[in-house]
């Protein structure tokens, strides 16, 4: 998958479980980003190709550094707020009609809980890689979840990497929220649609 992909598998997610209802937006904007993270093993690719395809799927897309980043940026978000600070910055920018909360959500969010968040995500983040791969001329491409301690990698293609479906499905999706509300049941039933697609469209390949 690609970043928007994870980043609303994040967000779904995260609306899903109905953690916005407890810990408010900033939750599900943690999911977001956590969703992400083991992808900064491409980083690489700014500067050598080479590294890039020997590191990604590999140096993030592990247990030791989903469990040493989900302590870092849990750790960071109780303490100083960062996506509080970032959603301020960035809503001086946006309409003066449109609403943004400033306020602190219902609960702060545990350390704890902000941790569970991180590692939840970022292992869903290397499933959704499992399942999309290949396609295109392209080989597959495993993912090594017990590096370094196991070079052994995974890999279940479902869908080929740049298969549309997903985005459609998800992107549908979050507009059906924004017309409808129901946040956590339409988060639920697009992730069901989304699973159903992932494993019928194996089917088609």
């Amino acid at each position: 998958m690609t970043s928007p992909e994870h980043t609303m598998v994040g967000i779904l997610g995260a609306l899903a479980l109905g953690l916005h209802k407890r810990y408010g937006w900033q939750v599900v904007a943690f999911a977001a980003v956590a969703s992400n993270v083991p992808d900064l093993d491409g980083l690489p690719m700014l500067i050598d190709m080479e590294r890039f395809e020997s590191g990604h799927r590999v140096w993030g897309h592990n247990f030791l550094l989903i469990v040493a980043t989900s302590i870092v940026l849990g750790w960071t978000q109780a303490r100083f707020r960062w996506i509080q600070r970032i959603g301020g910055y960035f809503a001086r920018f946006l309409p003066s009609d449109v609403a943004v909360s400033r306020e602190s959500p219902p609960l702060p969010i545990p350390t704890s809980v902000l941790i569970f968040v991180g590692i939840g995500f970022q292992s869903v983040h290397l499933v959704c890689d499992m399942v999309v791969s290949g396609g295109q001329g392209l080989s597959d491409w495993p993912v090594k979840p017990f590096w370094p301690f196991r070079q052994i990698g995974y890999v279940y293609p479902l869908i080929p990497w740049g298969d549309i479906g997903p985005t459609v499905i998800m992107m549908a999706g979050i507009i059906g929220m924004a017309k409808i509300g129901r946040a956590q049941f339409v988060a639920m039933l697009t992730l069901v649609v989304l699973v159903i697609y992932l494993i019928s469209r194996s089917y088609w390949i």
